[in-house]
């Protein structure tokens, strides 16, 4: 008897070890609370001793690069309308200036400050988006948890903590990059990045502000409108109410008229051929890691109205189709749209990439369902890496053309949309495992 009570003994102690080696390890809300706030403060600090300790490098090597700012985007054009409207003169009236409204506004009393304020203003804005992501990420958790939200069968349950979505965009290069020059793209994205944490949060109006700045500051994010009112209607505990969805585009409509009239009022109607006017019809073809650039230099004049409008629909049109086929989960149809925006927009930078990048850890789920990670982290490898040398081997040496810098931006523009189609795939095969979980084992095949 002895001999058996010690065997069973022996079994429940095995299997009490087992059960603790495989026990999932939390971390207590204030460890990781700390270690957002440790992120956070390193990010900023990082740019802050960069920006203070090396600004000739920055100017001299950075500040220039049109992979990073655009003409809607660089902070040299709008120093030059703030120095125009210092004088009294129109900011809109030199051709320079193609930028909201808004940033003449919030960057008017900077102008006269040292320049380490107007630093701080940008990391601090870095910072914030970062703090943003952070808590779209911990909400959209919290959610499903209380949710319960439905998953695949025998699934274990992947996410990925706000500090580290933090960290991935704060250390992100691209990220960097972008805020050293001091591009003004950083704003787009804060108020994208709110537009997402109050939708998600059911807080509707501010979450259509948001929208509505967003539009104003970048034009596309306007796409948001459908899946962030979807998002907001479902957590007013009305799943697809169509006069919620009604409402919120009828708010947004209202908020972006009185934006126009106000900017109307303070600079006159020219503020909008030079912005939004500008932004449709690409003026400006100075290159970029978009499209539009070298098709509109080699296009006839006759044929650039029809391809303009072709183009711009390209971006435009997925707005309504996206947040319909996800519109069970808009949260994810924003992400998708975010993605969309960075690769189709007129002005593209590496700044928009960096955004879209920073969303994916939203669905950490979706990772082990993406066939094409391996290829299309190549593309964008590839485009981010040759596109600096191609640049240098056109402008500096020129022993290269146009074409081979245009090359490396149809690598990266590739890279991204096959990363947008695989991530669409990835969500539509996840929903067909909740739904279907028989299917798991199958290869789809659409015909």
């Amino acid at each position: 008897m002895s001999k058996n009570r010690a065997g069973v003994a022996l079994v429940d102690a095995l299997r009490k070890g087992r059960s603790k080696g495989t026990t999932k390890q939390t971390i207590s809300p204030a460890v990781e609370h700390k270690r957002l706030v440790i992120a956070l403060l390193t990010g900023g600090l990082l740019r802050l001793f960069v920006l203070v300790l090396f600004p000739k490098l920055i100017h001299e090597y950075l500040s220039g690069r049109v992979e990073l700012s655009t003409p809607v985007t660089s902070y040299k054009r709008l120093q030059e309308g703030l120095y125009l409207s210092s004088l009294g003169i129109s900011p809109y009236d030199g051709g320079v200036f193609h930028q909201s409204p808004l940033l003449l506004l919030a960057f008017k009393p900077l102008y006269y400050l040292p320049a380490v304020f107007t630093n701080t203003v940008f990391v601090a804005a870095d910072v914030l988006v970062a703090w943003l992501l952070a808590r779209i990420v911990d909400m959209r958790e919290r959610q499903l948890q209380q949710t319960r939200h439905a998953g695949v069968p025998g699934e274990t349950h992947f996410t990925c903590r706000p500090s580290v979505v933090a960290m991935l965009y704060l250390f992100n290069p691209l990220a960097i990059g972008t805020s050293l020059v001091q591009s003004t793209i950083v704003f787009s994205h804060i108020a994208i990045a709110s537009a997402l944490y109050f939708g998600i949060q059911g807080m509707i109006d501010w979450a259509v502000l948001s929208t509505a700045i967003a539009a104003h500051l970048s034009l596309y994010p306007a796409m948001l409108i459908a899946p962030i009112s979807l998002i907001a209607a479902s957590n007013n505990g009305v799943v697809l109410n169509r006069s919620r969805v009604l409402l919120a585009v009828l708010k947004f409509a209202i908020a972006v008229g009185l934006l126009h009239l106000v900017f109307v009022a303070l600079f006159g109607a020219e503020y909008f051929t030079a912005t939004v006017d500008f932004t449709l019809r690409v003026v400006d073809l100075q290159p970029n890691m978009g499209l539009f650039w070298y098709f509109f230099i080699e296009i006839f004049d006759e044929f650039r109205s029809f391809f303009i409008v072709v183009f711009q629909l390209t971006a435009l049109a997925f707005a309504v189709p996206v947040s319909w086929r996800f519109r069970h989960d808009p949260l994810f149809a924003s992400v998708m749209l975010v993605g969309i925006i960075s690769a189709l927009k007129s002005y593209p930078a590496w700044g928009d990439l960096a955004l879209f990048l920073s969303l994916l850890p939203v669905y950490a789920d979706l990772l082990k369902y993406l066939q094409y990670t391996f290829m299309s982290a190549n593309l964008l490898l590839y485009g981010i890496g040759l596109a600096p040398v191609f640049w240098y081997l056109w402008i500096d040496q020129g022993s290269g053309n146009a074409n081979f810098f245009y090359a490396a931006t149809l690598v990266y523009e590739f890279g991204q949309i096959s990363l947008l189609f695989d991530l669409g795939s990835a969500m539509l095969r996840r929903e067909l495992d909740i739904h279907q979980p028989e299917t798991r084992t199958r290869t789809v095949v659409q015909e």
